[in-house]
């Protein structure tokens, strides 16, 4: 070790600030050797010789120290994750008495990353940490519990210094105070559409009442991290059972925050016991929760029939009715009838009130009731109303088509394929059907019905199957397209032509699901993915256990297919609550993609729920 005295007064030549030598370098250097800066050089006093030769040696050491860690000119990008070589204690050691452990890498890393990735099972407050190069050594802050295993591990946070690459999985190390090591362990996997680095929470329910555990005040007894492709490994388990949640955890505090951090949860609660300590294939599905019920932020009318709403989420669609709406003058106390009502398909937060007259300027007040948004809430009843003053603008605009489903000169690939069309504003019921005609080959008419979305938005339904590899045209009268309060174009006809495809360029997916367990409800969901082709929509087919099901009129592309138990029966997959807790639905990824080609079913594909 190198001492300068601190009793004496050294002085640095006034020339010596004029060399070349970074007086920033000479800070560090005096902090990488823990020199005070007050004792490497004070002005004035006299000259010391041997003092500033020291000072330059110490200089250059540190410059090459610091050229050490530069990443080498040239060559190819180091793409390589970091990676753990070494560790102490050893991994699984027994009557561990030790108050530290520590760890090396095979690159230099980022400190910060390494710190905040370090969890520790079970938890034992914050650690204190001591860097040299790449080693790092970690102190508990306060002796451990005897007979205890603890797992420590880093999670997959943990980035190199020179291009930021994270570490591919995460790394354990367990060791005990006692005798034994516990041997419990649980895998699986998260599927998302990032699933890196996700938390995996785990919690041992053998001293609480489950119905209690509550992620968003309680941390959990276990933790790892997901690698790349989502997979996780939990080790060295205690003997119990446990309740596991797939969590981003945005905010890193180790709770699960609603509306903000994503989860995923089990179907059901592990057991882990001496005889069974192993469980596999644990695996999740990642989805935002939400908790908060809708609220009407504006009303604005654009004419003496129009008020148009903006609520603060998606609306489902079925809970919107007209008997839910009520307008009132705040003035006289007079009732404002409302005519119809629709939400606009495209984005569900918009929804269009028709009224009879407004009168210009008067203040109204309106309210709804029981409209619900996706997640089931209803309406806040602390913001369901508004007031707003009615229009002066008569309601002269004639009803346009807003989306089709199709395109002029597209294709459709099936053949029971229902055309929508949404307008922008509500219709007359009665003259619709005659807007509308279909032709096909050689102008044959194509009989079709028409089922209502909603007052602004029909499926036109052929009653037929479209026929393979044909053109067909749908012919649209403008001026039977008339509005609620009997607004219209001009006397016009649009023709909107689209093929069908050739079924020589279509394929189809076959296969079976298998499930041991014949107590939940024998319905079962396949969806089908286009990974290719993103704008195609999932396609959806039911089956039962054992039974064969048909994905067919597949476009070529490269698909995946889920499975899912549909406890409920609604179509969808459920994926719970964490509190109250809800369990998931049980589901199954079938584990390769599977290329469709033109001409080439695919059948034999078996789908696993465990």
């Amino acid at each position: 070790m190198i001492e300068v005295s601190q009793n004496k007064r050294h002085v640095i030549p006034e020339h010596f600030y004029r060399e070349s030598i970074c007086l920033i370098c000479i800070a560090k250097m005096g902090s990488r050797f823990r020199l005070p800066a007050a004792t490497l050089w004070q002005r004035g006093g006299h000259d010391n010789s041997l003092l500033l030769s020291s000072l330059i040696f110490l200089v250059f050491l540190f410059l090459a120290g610091c050229a050490g860690q530069r990443p080498p000119e040239g060559g190819p990008v180091d793409l390589s994750p970091p990676e753990i070589t070494s560790v102490s204690p050893a991994p699984n050691t027994v009557r561990f008495s030790g108050d530290r452990f520590s760890l090396e890498f095979n690159k230099y890393v980022d400190h910060r990353s390494v710190e905040e990735s370090i969890f520790i099972s079970p938890y034992v407050g914050d650690l204190e940490f001591d860097w040299s190069g790449r080693s790092v050594e970690a102190a508990f802050p306060s002796p451990l519990k005897k007979n205890t295993t603890y797992v420590i591990t880093i999670g997959t946070d943990v980035v190199d210094i020179n291009n930021g690459n994270r570490m591919a999985s995460a790394y354990t190390l367990a060791f005990s105070t006692g005798d034994e090591i516990d041997r419990g362990k649980i895998e699986g996997r998260v599927f998302d559409e990032k699933p890196e680095g996700l938390m995996i929470f785990a919690y041992r329910l053998n001293n609480i009442d489950p119905d209690t555990l509550n992620p968003m005040t309680l941390k959990p007894d276990y933790i790892t991290q997901t690698g790349k492709e989502g997979t996780y490994s939990l080790s060295h388990l205690a003997m119990g059972t446990y309740r596991l949640l797939a969590v981003r955890d945005e905010y890193r505090n180790l709770l699960y925050d609603p509306e903000t951090d994503a989860v995923g949860l089990p179907p059901a609660d592990i057991t882990l016991t001496a005889e069974d300590t192993l469980r596999i294939g644990m695996n999740f599905q990642l989805e935002l929760e939400d908790t908060t019920a809708p609220r009407l932020l504006s009303v604005n009318s654009s004419n003496v029939h129009h008020a148009v709403l903006k609520f603060s989420e998606n609306l489902d669609t079925s809970s919107i009715l007209s008997r839910d709406f009520s307008v009132t003058d705040t003035l006289s106390g007079e009732t404002l009838q409302v005519s119809t009502v629709f939400v606009n398909l495209e984005s569900p937060s918009s929804v269009t009130l028709l009224t009879e007259t407004q009168k210009d300027s008067a203040a109204y007040l309106l309210s709804v009731n029981t409209v619900k948004d996706l997640a089931g809430h209803i309406i806040n009843n602390k913001a369901n109303s508004y007031v707003f003053l009615g229009a002066a603008a008569a309601d002269t605009l004639p009803p346009h088509i807003v989306f089709t489903s199709i395109t002029d000169s597209g294709y459709v690939a099936r053949q029971d394929e229902q055309i929508r069309f949404d307008f922008d504003d509500a219709l007359q019921p009665s003259l619709v059907r005659g807007a509308f005609r279909m032709f096909g080959k050689d102008s044959a008419a194509v009989p079709c019905a028409v089922r209502w979305n909603t007052p602004a938005s029909i499926n036109l339904v052929p009653e037929k199957l479209l026929q393979p590899n044909e053109r067909y045209t749908i012919a649209i009268r403008y001026d039977s397209l008339q509005s609620w309060f009997g607004n219209h174009l001009a006397d016009s006809v649009q023709h909107i032509t689209f093929k069908t495809i050739d079924p020589e360029q279509l394929s189809s997916i076959e296969g079976t699901v298998v499930d041991a367990d014949t107590l939940l409800p024998n319905r079962y969901v396949i969806e089908a993915k286009n990974i290719s082709n993103a704008k195609q929509k999932p396609i959806h087919v039911s089956t039962e256990r054992g039974k064969p099901f048909m994905l067919p009129q597949l476009l070529e592309g490269k698909y995946s297919l889920m499975a899912f138990q549909d406890v409920n029966d609604n179509g969808k997959y459920d994926a719970g609550k964490p509190f109250p807790f809800v369990s998931a639905e049980r589901f199954a990824v079938y584990p390769d993609t599977i290329k469709v080609r033109a001409r080439w079913p695919v059948d034999g594909v078996v789908i696993r729920l465990k």
